[in-house]
């Protein structure tokens, strides 16, 4: 059975074998370049030391260079929604479209070891590749990250082993119960891809951000623009006003009152100001609602938990699909 699976499916391992090696080579280059010039320039001693003379501008020009190509590192998003259309839709539907699982399902072994063989050994390759994909993204990121710290609110998170393995493993068993339901490449491919977005979107825009119950800090009026307190290394979900009685006030709440204080005058905010007066004054206070930079393991974890287990019973449907069809 490993041969036999080896072989059907070495030119697709080869070939994400010859795709991560072109983004390894120059993650390789660029990014022992960045590190040795984030230690060797004084960078990283303005990290542990921010107040040093000249470190605002030294650390302003390292993220000029450096911080554009870290934010394209979105495009490795794509790597989970990849393996589902072009390695799980085929591997079942390819079988059955071209009448090679009945040769399958005459030899020695089982119909559950033939699934479960090729599903584990496949599923092995994908996770290796995200898996290295992702050390290589977030070790070319660290000296990025350590600037900023906003790891629960860029590609880092996106980039991280747990969730990236995950989401591919998620991706792919989306299209290898696509390919046992429909039985044609095609169309599993492109149901795969749809189904996968419409998970993969609304977790990104919805449901993140809410993994764990955020902390709340509240600030009375008086403060700077940024409406309270607000960590460069955390991540701020929601803020605004609320009242004494805890009720969080609309944005449409909060238009009124901007315009019964300046009417058609451009708003000023801050220390001082009158709209904070003017919450002083009616008992407003600032919220804001964010998740400390200690919460990323857990929402790491938490999300992949998620996607995982959502694999689990995708593959167990898969199995079941092929084994009724195939009595």
């Amino acid at each position: 059975m490993l041969w036999v699976t080896w072989r059907q499916h070495r030119a697709e391992l080869l070939v994400a074998a010859l795709l991560l090696a072109g983004v390894a080579i120059p993650l390789l280059v660029t990014g022992a370049a960045m590190h040795a010039e984030y230690t060797t320039d004084g960078v990283a001693a303005c990290v542990a030391a921010p107040d040093g003379t000249g470190c605002g501008r030294l650390v302003a020009a390292f993220l000029d260079r450096h911080s554009e190509w870290g934010n394209r590192f979105i495009w490795a998003t794509l790597l989970p929604a990849l393996v589902g259309v072009f390695v799980g839709a085929p591997l079942l539907a390819r079988e059955f479209e071209q009448g090679t699982w009945r040769l399958a399902f005459t030899q020695s072994v089982t119909r559950t070891r033939w699934l479960l063989t090729r599903l584990a050994l496949v599923g092995a390759g994908v996770a290796v590749l995200a898996l290295t994909l992702s050390a290589l993204l977030t070790w070319w990121r660290g000296p990025l990250d350590a600037i900023d710290g906003h790891r629960l609110r860029t590609t880092s998170f996106v980039v991280a082993a747990p969730s990236l393995v995950a989401a591919t493993l998620f991706a792919f068993a989306v299209g290898v119960l696509a390919g046992a339901l429909l039985r044609r490449t095609i169309a599993a491919m492109g149901a795969t891809l749809a189904c996968y977005l419409a998970v993969r979107l609304p977790v990104e825009e919805a449901v993140r951000p809410y993994l764990l119950s955020p902390l709340v800090r509240i600030t009375e009026p008086g403060g700077t623009a940024d409406t309270g307190w607000r960590p460069e290394t955390e991540w701020v979900v929601a803020n605004g006003w609320m009242d004494a009685t805890g009720h969080r006030l609309t944005d449409r709440e909060e238009v009124a009152i901007t315009r019964e204080v300046y009417g058609n005058s451009d708003a000023v905010y801050g220390a001082g100001t009158p709209i904070e007066r003017y919450l002083a004054d009616h008992g407003l206070r600032h919220y804001t609602e964010y998740h400390p930079a200690g919460s990323f393991l857990p929402m790491q974890l938490v999300e992949a938990a998620a996607f995982l287990g959502l694999a689990a019973v995708l593959l167990a449907a898969a199995v079941w699909i092929v084994r009724r069809r195939t009595a």
